[in-house]
């Protein structure tokens, strides 16, 4: 799972994934339109999840401190809900923005946002995103070829897991 939807509890397909399935498509077997689809509904499914979550979390939010200071916040700052067409908007474009993907479905399950409304939103962010992701890396992988695609997706794994251990250690020396 990828830390970005590991923080919010939701299991999602992230970029890294989408282009490693990608580059894969077009060096090996699978089928690039059974991995649209697939990846596709494994993002509607996981930002479903998360509505529902927000859904059933949300007033429990509300009660706590910092549910309140939000609110407070909300109220002081002259919040007013978004119009349908742009709440639509901002879910399907959400779903392009790291990390924000992962909080967008949670938030617009506790602020009650229809349902129908939500899925056509994450729908139409979904699978643009998805497509758009996998068709890309699969056009690198078919023109690159097996190699260059292996060396470039080794060297990105060494990168973030050199990334990781440096986190770690300054994580641990601000502690002690």
């Amino acid at each position: 799972m990828h830390s970005e939807t590991g923080r919010a509890g939701l299991v999602v397909p992230s970029e890294a994934v989408l282009i490693a399935a990608g580059v894969v498509a077009a060096v090996g077997k699978p089928s690039i339109v059974v991995l649209v689809l697939g990846c596709a509904v494994a993002a509607v499914a996981g930002d479903t999840t998360g509505y529902a979550f927000g859904r059933l979390a949300g007033p429990r939010l509300s009660r706590t401190q910092f549910g309140r200071r939000m609110a407070r916040r909300a109220v002081r700052s002259g919040y007013q809900p978004p119009p349908p067409g742009a709440a639509i908007a901002a879910i399907a474009s959400a779903r392009w923005v790291a990390y924000v993907r992962s909080v967008t479905p949670l938030l617009a399950g506790a602020r009650r946002m229809p349902f129908t409304r939500f899925l056509c939103a994450t729908a139409i962010g979904g699978i643009s995103w998805t497509a758009t992701i996998l068709l890309i890396s699969y056009g690198v992988g078919a023109t690159l070829g097996a190699n260059v695609a292996l060396i470039v997706g080794i060297s990105v794994g060494a990168v973030a897991f050199g990334f990781l251990v440096f986190r770690r250690v300054r994580e641990r020396r601000a502690s002690s």
